[in-house]
Formats: structure tokens, sequence, C-alpha cells
């Protein structure tokens, strides 16, 4: 794990690796996301499941192809968290 300076405050933060998915897979974000996810937590806990969702995800998308609808379901919550990551980003 890295770290790097971030925001306005130039805060030194190590990041976790719910933190590094985020901004890893919405990079133009990048600021924004660190700032949501020093301040709030429901927003940490919502990047922390987007990062379980997406580590499950992959797992099982390269163990269990023949599973469709489970891979289905876990795309629509993608899906779902990303809205609501995104709703909470937009708000801020």
């Amino acid at each position: 794990m890295g770290s790097f300076t971030a925001g306005d405050n130039r805060k030194k933060i190590i990041m976790k690796a719910e933190l590094i998915c985020m901004v890893e897979n919405f990079p133009g974000l990048r600021d924004k996301i660190t700032m949501l996810y020093e301040q709030n937590e429901e927003f940490q806990t919502l990047c922390f499941d987007y990062f379980l969702c997406m580590k499950s995800l992959s797992q099982w998308q390269s163990s269990m192809k023949k599973d469709e609808n489970f891979i289905l379901e876990y795309s629509e919550l993608k899906r779902a968290l990303e809205s609501e990551l995104f709703q909470y980003i937009e708000k801020k």
C-alpha cells in the first residue's frame, strides 16, 4: 500500500484497499473521493462494500462462468453501489 498527499489540507494518508479500489476505478474523481472518504464514515462503508463487491465479482467471474445469474446479480449490485457512490460525490 502506498501513501499520497491529498486534498487542500495536504494531509498525508495511508490508502486502504477500498480507497485504492475507488481511485483506480474512478481516477478522475480521486480528490473528491479522497475528501469524502476522510470525512464521512457512511461513505467509507460504501467504499468498503464496493471494494468487497468488486473483489467477489472478479473472483466469481474467473471461477464460476457457468453461474451467469450469480454474476448478473453482483453486476447489478455493483451498478447500484456505483449509483449510490455517485450520489454522495455529486452532493458534496
